[in-house]
């Protein structure tokens, strides 16, 4: 059972994010080929007066893409995302999973969204913490683009449950 923690964890960690789903997925930009699937995806906080940003894992077969959308307009009551940036994402093992910003952070960017490629390990206090983080991403607002990061300073950490 405790294997499976740092997943359940993970979907957990990504709740609320998950709460607008519905929304995100409202209308975009087609995805790449018709064998891709969202895995994931998670809200960005972004300048209150500007659009709204998001974030997607795609899966298409063997390969994985960190997308990165802007709200671009409305349709009905739905979101219209336009995708920005993306960066191809290699495994370097099946255990190396992308480590989302809910849980992770970085000591040279301290307030921006830091996503990275690594592994959750269970402490002997329940909780979990990143290791053997081989690529790490911040969110470029400026640029609108997802910016790789030195991977020294970024830690990803998750509470233990009681």
């Amino acid at each position: 059972m405790s294997r499976h923690l740092p997943a359940i964890a993970a979907l957990l960690a990504l709740i609320p994010a998950a709460s607008h789903a519905s929304e995100a997925r409202g209308e975009s930009t087609p995805l790449p080929a018709k064998d891709c699937v969202e895995v994931s995806g998670t809200a960005l906080s972004a300048i209150a007066e500007g659009p709204a940003y998001a974030a997607a894992e795609i899966k298409c077969g063997a390969k994985l893409s960190l997308v990165l959308r802007r709200q671009t307009g409305m349709n009905g009551n739905l979101p219209v995302w336009t995708v920005l940036d993306q960066v191809t994402i290699s495994k370097p093992s099946p255990r190396h999973e992308l480590l989302q910003p809910a849980y992770c952070s970085s000591s040279r960017f301290p307030d921006l969204a830091v996503f990275a490629l690594g592994r959750m390990v269970e402490q002997p206090d329940g909780s979990y913490r990143s290791e053997n983080v081989v690529k790490a991403w911040r969110f470029d607002i400026r640029r609108e683009r997802l910016a790789a990061i030195p991977v020294d300073g970024v830690i990803c950490a998750l509470d233990g449950v009681d």
